[in-house]
C-alpha cells in the first residue's frame, strides 16, 4: 500500500470518527435528551435554518426537557439551556469560566472591545468604559434621541405625502439609530481625563456599539411596531397615553424623566424586548469540565444560553407565553417572579450591555415619537417572519401601511 493510500485511508478514519463516533458513541455529552439528528453533514442545522427563529429550540425544550443537546455543523454536540439556575451559574458565578467562542471575522470587524475582549481585558475595558454610560450621561443624551426621532419622523412624512403608504421600514429606522455612536464619543469628550477611554479603546468601542447598541434599538424598534400594528388595540392604548402626555404632537419633547414614567410604553417595550430580544442567544465554551447541577458538562463544549425560550417558557409567563400580551407587565403577581435570570434582553452579570440604558432610552424615544405621529397598520397579503441569521429581524423587512395622526 503506498503512502498516499494511508494518506487517504487516515482522513477517511478521521471523518469517520469525528462524523460517526465521536458524536454518538464517545462524547459525554451524548447522554443529553435532544432531537435526533437528521443530516451526516448538517445535523439539525436545517431545521434552525428553515423555521421561524427561536420555533425549533422552544419545541425541543418542551419536549425533551431545560437541558438538551443538538446536533452542529458535522453532527458537533451544542449543548441548548433554558434552565434558569444554570444561566445564574454561567453569567453571574462563573462568567469568566465560560467564555464567548472566538469568532476571527467578527474580531476582525469590530475588534476586540467589550464584545470579544476575556478575562482581566475585558474587566478592564468595563471600567473604563462605564463613565460614559452613568445616568447623568445617558439623560444629557435624551434630547439628541428627540432630534434622531423628529428626523426619522421626517423621512416618513415625506414618503406619505409623495402618494406612498406602504412604506418599508427598515431602512429609515436603521439609518436613524446609527446616529447614537457618535453621542458616545462625544461623552467621552467631555469625561475628566482619568476617567476617559484611549484613542484605541474607544476606536474599538465605537466599533462595538455600531454593532451592538446600533442593532439592538433598530431591530427592537421594527418589532414593536409590527407588534402594534398587528394588535391595533394596544396601539391605540399607547397612543391615548401619548396624547395625554403630550397634547401638541409638534412638541413632543420628553424628558428622560418623562419618558420613563410612561406606564403603558414600558409595558409594550419590555414585551417587545420578550418576545423579540435581539440577544437570544449567549453563546459560550467553557475553559474547563464543568459540573452544573446534576451534569457534567466536558471542557470546550459549545453551549447556547437559549434567552428567546426561557422568554416563553409557560411555567415562568403563564398560558399566554407567546402571546403579545403588554398588559401582563402590570401584573403584580408575575412581577414578583420575574427576575434577571428569567428576563434576560440585556444578558446579566458582569457581561450585561453596557449601554442597556442608552438602548432602552432612544428606543422608548424613537417609539413615542412614531406613535404619536402615525397610524400603523399590516400590509395586506405581505408576510413578515423572523429571520434566523444574522440577527432575529423582520424579513424581508419591516413593511406597514402608515397614515398620519392629525391632532
Amino acid at each position: 500500500m503506498t503512502l498516499m493510500s494511508f494518506f487517504v485511508l487516515g482522513i477517511i478514519g478521521w471523518i469517520t470518527y469525528k462524523i460517526f463516533i465521536w458524536p454518538f458513541y464517545i462524547s459525554p455529552l451524548r447522554k443529553f435528551p435532544g432531537p435526533p439528528s437528521e443530516s451526516l453533514l448538517y445535523g439539525n442545522l436545517k431545521t434552525l435554518m428553515r423555521e421561524e427563529y427561536g420555533v425549533p429550540q422552544l419545541r425541543w425544550i418542551k419536549k425533551y426537557g431545560n437541558v438538551i443537546k443538538y446536533h452542529g455543523l458535522f453532527n458537533k454536540p451544542t449543548l441548548l439551556i433554558a434552565d434558569t439556575k444554570l444561566v445564574q451559574e454561567i453569567t453571574l458565578n462563573k462568567p469568566y469560566d465560560f467564555i464567548k467562542p472566538y469568532n476571527a471575522s467578527g474580531i476582525s470587524l469590530v475588534g476586540r472591545g467589550l464584545v470579544y475582549a476575556e478575562g482581566h481585558v475585558h474587566k478592564r475595558q468595563r471600567k473604563t468604559s462605564s463613565p460614559a454610560f452613568t445616568y447623568s450621561n445617558v439623560k444629557e443624551m435624551v434630547p439628541s434621541f428627540v432630534r434622531i426621532g423628529s428626523t426619522l419622523k421626517g423621512l416618513i412624512e415625506e414618503k406619505i405625502n409623495s402618494g406612498e403608504t406602504n412604506i418599508n421600514l427598515t431602512p429609515y429606522i436603521s439609518k436613524a439609530t446609527l446616529d447614537v455612536i457618535g453621542l458616545v464619543v462625544n461623552i467621552n469628550n467631555k469625561l475628566p481625563v482619568e476617567e476617559k477611554m484611549t484613542d484605541d479603546e474607544l476606536k474599538y468601542q465605537s466599533m462595538t456599539f455600531l454593532f451592538t447598541g446600533h442593532e439592538t434599538t433598530s431591530i427592537s424598534t421594527c418589532w414593536a411596531l409590527y407588534f402594534l400594528a398587528q394588535h391595533p388595540h394596544e396601539q391605540d392604548l399607547l397612543r391615548e397615553e401619548l396624547v395625554k402626555a403630550f397634547p401638541n404632537k409638534s412638541k413632543f419633547n420628553p424628558t428622560y424623566e418623562e419618558i420613563n414614567s410612561l406606564e403603558y410604553l414600558n409595558c409594550i417595550v419590555k414585551e417587545t424586548l420578550r418576545l423579540n430580544s435581539p440577544g437570544s442567544n449567549i453563546k459560550r465554551i467553557n475553559l474547563k469540565d464543568e459540573v452544573l447541577g446534576n451534569y457534567f458538562i466536558p471542557k470546550n463544549s459549545e453551549i447556547i444560553l437559549s434567552i428567546s425560550t426561557i422568554h416563553k417558557l409557560p411555567e415562568i409567563w403563564g398560558p399566554t407565553a407567546d402571546d403579545f400580551d403588554p398588559k401582563r407587565w402590570l401584573d403584580p403577581t408575575l412581577m414578583n417572579n420575574i427576575s434577571n435570570l428569567n428576563y434576560l434582553p440585556f444578558n446579566n452579570g458582569p457581561r450585561n450591555c453596557i449601554g442597556s440604558k442608552v438602548a432602552l432610552t432612544e428606543f422608548k424615544i424613537l417609539l413615542g415619537m412614531l406613535i404619536r405621529n402615525f397610524v400603523f397598520k399590516p400590509i395586506e397579503g405581505f408576510h413578515i417572519r423572523k429571520r434566523a441569521f444574522p440577527a432575529p429581524k423582520p424579513d424581508p423587512y419591516l413593511g406597514l401601511a402608515v397614515s398620519i395622526v392629525e391632532s
